[in-house]
């Protein structure tokens, strides 16, 4: 079996180094290049004027003055004085002059303009040219290595300054990006120095712009986790309570049943234990079924599903238990309505309206149940034709273990929460009304995701 997959963590401070020092490196190569490639030919024009200059001045001299010009460099003008050869041809086939290290054959066998050749085992650039009389070329060349020489001493010229400027920029870059995530560092200390119960929002005052929606993410979050957590501690308290009521009344049932020598008491009294036990089970499945919705539906969206068959299929369920209360379900659906809701979460919610209807409506009396669709939205309605309820009591529905005072049946008051919670998971909201005549109870629950089939 493999072991668990290593995580590899990274310095931010080092990756932003990294990568800036390698973009420096490479903008500062391209530039390097394109620079190299101008400068080759700035060198080329510059000193190919050199030479045709160099030819000119030799072409102005006449006759015999050309014949004694000394084609010899000082050794003492400079380092540059030896890089041009020259050749004076008479008719362009008698060497007349030359200068030191020039080829005693011609240069190039091209007699007019610049021209490339291979003399004595040399790259030479040679500028060529006749005087007035077309009596007498003149050829003055270049080493190509010398050319090549001078701009690899150019382009190292600048290698100082890169191997210098990077490691210098590489501190600078540093001190920076320590200086910019300092805000991050800190965030950071501010979280791990609080404990599990610290929930108090974060400080943004310090932080840069980029990390400030960050930190009110994270107030957000602290905001809705301390919200939550009042909402399980207040649901265990209320749980705990209404757990006691029917725990006490299990044990008082069963110390009678007990003590009882008469079979006849000791019956009922075992009822009542069932009873109680039943509504104790209930109250559980009600407060596991609430923490669960939350988990049932973080997996993604959830499928389309039809209201109108969810509900037929409640009704056909409860309609047997609801004619021994002597309660008629009805189902009025006038199309198919489509919601965007878990199914079976969806047969939770109804069933737990219809439920409390035939609960709390009165008998005989009946339950209907509308599902339609309105302004784009699926509408669902349970309506019974129960007493009903005052203002003051109706907008206490939904709330966790509330009962209104005049509550028929056992209950423990979870299942409209219930209703709420699942309504609310999906998009929907829930409304409580009296009946058109002013009596019974309408509960209306609103999809806005809903769509026709």
């Amino acid at each position: 079996m493999a072991g668990p997959r290593k995580v590899r963590r990274y310095s931010l401070r080092r990756r932003l180094l990294t990568l800036l020092l390698a973009s420096v490196v490479v903008a500062w190569t391209l530039t390097t290049a394109l620079t190299y490639r101008h400068a080759h030919h700035e060198l080329d024009e510059l000193l190919d004027a050199h030479l045709a200059g160099s030819a000119h001045v030799l072409l102005a001299q006449e006759g015999d003055d050309l014949k004694e010009i000394r084609l010899d460099g000082d050794e003492a003008a400079g380092p540059y004085e030896h890089d041009d050869v020259m050749q004076v041809w008479r008719d362009g086939r008698v060497l007349v002059l030359r200068s030191a290290g020039a080829p005693e054959t011609r240069l190039s066998p091209v007699e007019t303009g610049f021209s490339d050749s291979v003399v004595a085992g040399r790259n030479w650039r040679v500028y060529s040219d006749w005087d007035v009389e077309h009596e007498m070329l003149v050829q003055v060349a270049e080493d190509h290595a010398r050319r090549d020489q001078l701009l690899a001493e150019y382009t190292a010229s600048g290698l100082p300054a890169l191997l210098f400027g990077v490691p210098l920029l590489g501190v600078l870059v540093w001190l920076i990006i320590s200086r910019a995530v300092r805000p991050l560092a800190q965030l950071g200390q501010e979280v791990s120095r609080r404990g599990p119960a610290d929930l108090s929002p974060l400080p943004d005052g310090g932080a840069p712009a980029e990390v400030q929606p960050l930190v009110k993410r994270l107030n957000d979050l602290f905001e809705r986790i301390t919200a939550s957590m009042q909402a399980e501690r207040r649901f265990t308290s209320h749980a705990a309570h209404e757990l006691r009521t029917p725990i006490a009344a299990i044990r008082a049932q069963a110390e009678v049943a007990r003590d009882s020598r008469n079979p006849e008491a000791r019956g009922p009294a075992l009822d009542h234990v069932i009873e109680g036990c039943d509504r104790a089970a209930r109250l559980v499945d009600q407060m596991l079924l609430l923490a669960r919705i939350d988990e049932r539906t973080a997996h993604g969206l959830p499928p389309a599903t039809r209201l109108d068959q969810a509900a037929a299929r409640v009704i056909a369920d409860l309609a047997p238990a609801a004619l021994e209360q002597r309660v008629t379900l009805e189902l009025a659906s006038e199309e198919p309505v489509t919601v965007k809701a878990d199914g079976a979460l969806l047969e939770v919610l109804l069933r737990n309206l219809v439920d409390n209807s035939v609960r709390h409506g009165g008998a005989p009396g009946a339950v209907t149940v509308r599902c339609s669709q309105r302004d784009d939205a699926a509408v669902l309605e349970v309506s019974d034709r129960g007493p009903g309820l005052d203002d003051a009591e109706m907008a206490q529905l939904g709330r966790r273990f509330y009962r209104a005072a005049g509550a028929r049946g056992s209950g423990s008051g979870l299942g409209l929460s219930i209703v709420q919670r699942i309504a609310e998971t999906f998009g929907g909201t829930v409304r409580y009304r009296r009946g058109a005549d002013g009596r019974g109870l309408v509960v209306e629950v609103r999809f806005n995701c809903a769509s026709r089939c």
